[in-house]
This record gives structure tokens, sequence and C-alpha cells, in this order.
């Protein structure tokens, strides 16, 4: 069912590019714009971050969806490995207790 999601979904995106993410840390309240750099880990805090790939609608070009996989630092264990969609969040979202992550695009 997940696949027929991405049907529509430019399946020849650049893997070489960045990701931009928005981190909400909801302890402290407050937020974060990163750019990841994809197939490549991204330390932030007590996290790392790995972006697989990143595609972008081809109908609607304001819509993003990106492969993350999300390990925890401290318990060296994975948090999230899945799709994270930029418009559809309640999805995917990842279930973090201080951390929520919100794709913003791929470039």
């Amino acid at each position: 069912m997940i696949f027929l999601l991405f049907i529509s979904f430019d399946i020849s995106a650049n893997e070489n590019s960045n990701t931009s993410l928005k981190i909400i840390d909801k302890v402290s309240s407050k937020s974060y714009v990163i750019e990841v750099p994809n197939n490549i880990t991204f330390i932030f805090k007590n996290l790392n971050i790995l972006i697989k790939k990143c595609i972008k609608n081809e109908q609607d070009y304001n819509s993003y969806a990106s492969y993350l996989v999300l390990k925890d630092r401290k318990k060296d264990k994975f948090i999230f490995k899945g799709w994270v969609l930029s418009k559809n969040t309640s999805l995917s979202q990842v279930s973090h207790p201080i951390y929520n992550l919100k794709l913003i695009k791929c470039f």
C-alpha cells in the first residue's frame, strides 16, 4: 500500500543532494532547521541522522519523501527506519520522546 503513494514520485532523484529537516526539541521548545547531506551520517545532539534517499513529487513540486534512518547514540539503538513525507506527516511520524522531525525539502 505504501508503494502506491510513491508511484508519482520521481525515482531518479539525485542521491548526492541535501535534505532539509526541521527538528523541534519538545523539552526546550527550540526548533532547528538543518541540511543533511544524503548518504552521510549527520550527528545532531544524541541522534545519528542518515538520509538514504530523498525524492520529490513530479506533479506537486512542494511534496517530498525521504527514507530516514535515526539512531540513538547513547543507547546505540535504531529509533526509526522508514519513509517520511513532507505533506502527510500523520502517515509517517517519527516517534521520539524529545524530538519531532519534519521533512521540509529535497535539493
